[in-house]
């Protein structure tokens, strides 16, 4: 709590370090982090809220700074202007999009909108159609395919055997089989595997990994011995959280 407190600036909003200015993207972060802590305090931070509603006027560029400032604005208990925020959509997905752009656009769809269906028809469900190299890019993939579908695909079993796979000896995961283990793959392939309806080969290994990435701020670091920041320690609390969900005892 004393790590995201010392990165909210008194005039709105959240930084990397408590000297940089105010983000979209480290605000959204410390939010997450607040509310996965159960710290509703923002909720009656007026600076932020002004924050919030300045970044949410500006053009939106990018389905993923738009999924951002909008999900904040829903956390800090503000309205969201549905129309205006369709109206982006439908703009966006009528234009070639990459697998990032569709991720978010369906971001606004189901958790800003509360949408669950594809409105536009413009969201790609078939995971045979999709290139996917890390388990970033699949997870992404299996948030888009259609959640009744999932758990019916032929290849379901590979997919986790892959994801399991990306765990190393040190108990984190890499972006693949063989590679370095980061506190955000373990985040990633954590929450593939519980869509998949599926666990880490080694739950505790991954608890271990993600504890030795705490800093002295308070805060967690991608890998040990590396500087905190928001996006790490976010991944810290959401990988926590799922690995309770895996406990044989929850």
């Amino acid at each position: 709590m004393a790590f995201v407190e010392a990165r909210r600036k008194e005039t709105g909003g959240y930084r990397a370090t408590p000297k940089l200015p105010a983000t979209v993207e480290d605000t959204y972060l410390a939010l997450r982090i607040l509310e996965e802590l159960g710290d509703g305090s923002y909720l009656n931070d007026s600076a932020l809220k002004d924050y919030l509603s300045q970044v949410a006027e500006t053009d939106w560029v990018t389905a993923r700074t738009t999924f951002h400032v909008l999900y904040a604005c829903r956390l800090a208990g503000m309205s969201v202007d549905e129309d205006r925020t369709t109206a982006f959509l439908k703009r966006r997905l009528r234009e070639p999009l990459d697998l990032v752009e569709r991720y978010y656009c369906a971001r606004i769809l189901r958790e800003v909108l509360k949408i669950t269906n594809d409105i536009t028809g413009k969201i790609a469900n078939d995971l045979a159609l999709a290139r996917w190299r890390t388990a970033a890019e699949l997870w992404m993939i299996l948030y888009l395919a259609d959640r009744k579908q999932i758990n019916r695909m032929p290849h379901r079993t590979n997919l986790i055997a892959w994801l399991q796979a990306c765990q190393n000896g040190d108990g984190g995961f890499g972006f693949l089989p063989e590679t370095t283990s980061y506190i955000e793959n373990c985040h990633t392939c954590l929450r593939a595997l519980a869509l998949l309806n599926a666990a880490p080969l080694d739950p505790e290994g991954c608890r271990a990994f993600i504890a030795a990435c705490r800093t002295g701020s308070g805060g967690f670091a991608r890998i040990h011995g590396a500087t905190a920041f928001l996006d790490a320690t976010w991944h810290t609390v959401a990988g926590l959280a799922l690995l309770v969900s895996f406990s044989p005892s929850a």
